[in-house]
């Protein structure tokens, strides 16, 4: 009985969550992890030496 009641609100609570916060089209998700990593790889790049 506790599996099926807690079952029942974590699938309310997800569609509550998945109502506010809609889906981002795949290119707005690439362009803001872009953003987002830009600086982490610059600064990778930065660090590594050759030679």
């Amino acid at each position: 009985m506790r599996f099926i009641l807690g079952l029942l609100i974590g699938v309310a609570l997800g569609a509550a969550l998945g109502r506010l916060a809609p889906p981002q089209s795949g290119n707005e998700i690439r362009q803001a992890l872009k953003q987002r990593l830009q600086p982490d790889a610059e600064a990778a790049d930065d660090s590594v030496i050759v030679g």
